[in-house]
């Protein structure tokens, strides 16, 4: 479990949004590791190798904010997302954004909450006494 950086980019919903975004990132050569969108309203969430750069090259296309998020890897199988979705209730956080992406038996997952700091320490707590996320 480790704090990354996400790039969250507030854009227009229409046809090319989405390939502005991309090319933009590859022209800096910037490499999406994740990505999730929201529709109402509409803004890109991305998971890259260097979230300042991309907030640089991506200004003059909208809004674009860098928040903290909990990353961590779970095994990908039936259940996992209960068995996340049960940690976070324990430790008394709300989950604001949730996202995955999937690698062969294991899964990335992304977790955007108020104070992700704080949740990863009750998160570090609740492990050692209830188990593991995976």
């Amino acid at each position: 479990m480790q704090i990354v950086n996400q790039v969250n980019i507030a854009i227009a919903n229409v046809p090319s949004s989405l390939a502005k975004v991309g090319d933009r990132l590859r022209a800096e050569e910037l490499n999406i590791d994740a990505i999730s969108c929201t529709e109402n309203p509409p803004v890109i969430h991305l998971i890259v190798d260097d979230p300042e750069t991309a907030k640089l090259v991506l200004k003059d296309l909208g809004s674009v904010t860098i928040t903290p998020v909990i990353a961590f890897v779970v095994i990908n199988k039936p259940g996992v997302i209960a068995t996340i979705g049960r940690a976070f209730a324990a430790v008394g956080v709300n989950i604001r954004l949730i996202y995955a992406t999937t690698f062969g038996k294991d899964a990335m997952v992304y977790v955007s909450v108020d104070d992700a700091a704080g949740t990863v320490e009750l998160l570090k707590k609740w492990e050692k006494s209830a188990g593991k996320l995976s």
